[in-house]
C-alpha cells in the first residue's frame, strides 16, 4: 500500500506539467533560483532541526527509497563524493542529507549493510511529495549558503556524484 501512495504521489506532479512540455525541465523552472521551503527535520538519531538552520553551508538533500534501483545505483558515488569532501577539508561547509521514504527500522538495517555517512531522515514522503513535489526518484536538489535551490540532478546513476560533486564545489567558490 505504501508503494501505492508512493506510485501516485510520483505521478501527480507529471500531470501538473504535462501541457507545459518537458515535465523535468518544468519542475527545474519552478524551484531552481528559488528559496527551499523551510521544514522541520528530525535524523534517525533523533537529532532535530530546520532545514534553515543549515544556512551558510551548502546542502545536497537527497530524496530517495531502499527498493529504488537508480537510489541504490547512486549511493557509493555519493559516499565517496563525502570520503572525497573531507579529505578536502570542506566536509564542514556542506551538508548530505537523505530524505528516504522507508521507515526507520527498514532504514536502519538497510544502513548496516550499506553504511552512508548522511543525516537520514525516515518517512520522509509528506516533504519529498508534498513539500518539494519530487518527479522521481532520486531527487537530488542542491540548496547554497543562503538557502537557495541551485542545481536538481533527477535520476541516479554512477556518474551522478561527479554531476553533484562539481555543482557543490562551484557554490563554496562563490
Amino acid at each position: 500500500m505504501q508503494y501505492l501512495i508512493i506510485l501516485i504521489f510520483t505521478l501527480l506532479p507529471f500531470q501538473t506539467f504535462a501541457q507545459e512540455g518537458n515535465p523535468y525541465e518544468a519542475y527545474k523552472a519552478k524551484w531552481i533560483g528559488k528559496p527551499a521551503p523551510d521544514f522541520k527535520y528530525k535524523d534517525i538519531n533523533g537529532k532535530e532541526f530546520f532545514l534553515s538552520d543549515l544556512k551558510g553551508k551548502v546542502v545536497l538533500m537527497n530524496c530517495w527509497f531502499i527498493n529504488c534501483s537508480g537510489c541504490r545505483i547512486e549511493y557509493p558515488g555519493l559516499q565517496n563524493l563525502k570520503n572525497r569532501l573531507e579529505k578536502q577539508r570542506k566536509a564542514d561547509q556542506i551538508v548530505l542529507l537523505s530524505l528516504a521514504l522507508d521507515s526507520k527500522e527498514q532504514l536502519q538495517e538497510y544502513l548496516k549493510k550499506m553504511p552512508l555517512n548522511f543525516f537520514h531522515m525516515a518517512d520522509a514522503g509528506e516533504i519529498t511529495q508534498s513539500t518539494f513535489g519530487a518527479l522521481g526518484f532520486p531527487t537530488n536538489l542542491i540548496i547554497d549558503q543562503n538557502g537557495i535551490i541551485r542545481h536538481i540532478k533527477l535520476g541516479g546513476s554512477p556518474q551522478s556524484a561527479d554531476d553533484i560533486e562539481y555543482e557543490m564545489l562551484q557554490l563554496l567558490k562563490k
